[in-house]
């Protein structure tokens, strides 16, 4: 199994047009998404789940519509989590919200020994938890230090060998022309 994590395209919050949260995409951000669908044709996607916020659902609608595989559902366990809450590890490991996005990512990979394809559209915040969760490592605020550009896509997979996840690529970029990024 193969789960990929995208961050949402550049957003009008990204670029400060409001301090609103659940913001469109900007035509940057819709072009980013294109590129992105474009670029995981390859990747025979069998599911898709996203984020209930606004960006990531725009975003992954685009890829859904290039991609031909339909939305399998929205998740607000995969909004984006607030920064300042995360510089606290037991806030996070307690946190109601956490125990749900726990649940889902096991229910999401409950299969991880067959050949699939899971795509996640969420947020930068959210996308670093879900590494840590299936990598093992600790929710410390260095976790945040692993920076996630809009449209950026990381892939873990299952290694069978190893009864492990595995991380095989961070924040790639390669699909967006310079102009994108």
């Amino acid at each position: 199994m193969k789960i990929i994590l995208v961050r949402h395209g550049e957003s009008e919050h990204n670029v400060g047009l409001t301090e609103n949260e659940d913001v469109s995409l900007t035509k940057k951000g819709r072009k980013q998404a294109e590129s992105l669908g474009r670029r995981l044709r390859k990747e025979n996607i069998s599911e898709i789940y996203v984020s209930k916020k606004l960006r990531a659902k725009e975003t992954a609608q685009i890829i859904s519509k290039i991609i031909k595989e339909p939305i399998k559902g929205e998740f607000e366990e995969l909004n984006e989590y607030d920064g300042k809450i995360l510089k606290s590890r037991l806030r996070i490991l307690f946190n109601s919200r956490f125990k749900k996005l726990k649940k889902l990512l096991r229910n999401i990979s409950k299969n991880k020994n067959e050949d699939e394809t899971i795509l996640i559209v969420a947020h930068g915040i959210a996308n670093r938890i879900i590494m840590a969760y299936f990598l093992e490592l600790p929710l410390k605020k260095q976790m945040l230090r692993f920076k996630q550009q809009n449209t950026g896509l990381s892939i873990l997979y299952w290694n069978e060998t190893y009864k492990n996840w595995a991380l095989d690529s961070m924040n790639d970029t390669s699909h967006l022309e310079e102009k994108l990024k």
